[in-house]
């Protein structure tokens, strides 16, 4: 079980690592700011492109349990409003400023791309253990 949940880390961050260095060429060949904003709008619209795809795998995975469902979609939208606004308190100096715009976008992909690996353990969770470990998990084992 250890094994497998740290491969399963390890592919995670290998993959995370390959997203932020695509982006690090973004960034690295931008010249102007309007190149830079470009940038960290693809970016965050490649992690939101993440996000959802594992946020409805989650779904399917609960399309069974309707009370657990409901919990991780009330999760989601929590998280979603703590997201924006903690980007939004974190940009707050740049208000209004030509770095306002990358420094929101920038921020919003750091905190998106951290719950993709928080919903990608979700989905990990339980797989090859011991049915007393799958019952930690709020996920039902893959094929339940």
């Amino acid at each position: 079980m250890k094994k497998i949940t740290q491969l399963l880390l390890t592919c995670s961050l290998i993959s995370a690592t390959a997203v932020q260095a695509s982006d690090d060429n973004c960034f690295e060949n931008a010249q102007t700011q309007a190149q830079l904003n470009g940038c960290a709008v693809e970016a965050l619209n490649k992690a939101d492109g993440d996000l959802n795809t594992l946020y409805h795998r989650m779904q399917e995975r609960l399309k069974n349990d309707i009370n657990t469902k409901a919990m991780m979609v009330e999760a989601q939208r929590k998280w979603l409003t703590f997201r924006d606004a903690e980007c939004k308190f974190f940009s707050s100096r740049s208000a209004g400023g030509s770095m306002s715009t990358l420094q929101m976008d920038d921020c919003l992909t750091k905190l998106t791309r951290t719950r993709v690996m928080e919903l990608q353990n979700h989905l990990a969770c339980g797989r090859g253990s011991s049915e007393q470990e799958a019952l930690q998990c709020a996920l039902p084992p893959v094929g339940r």
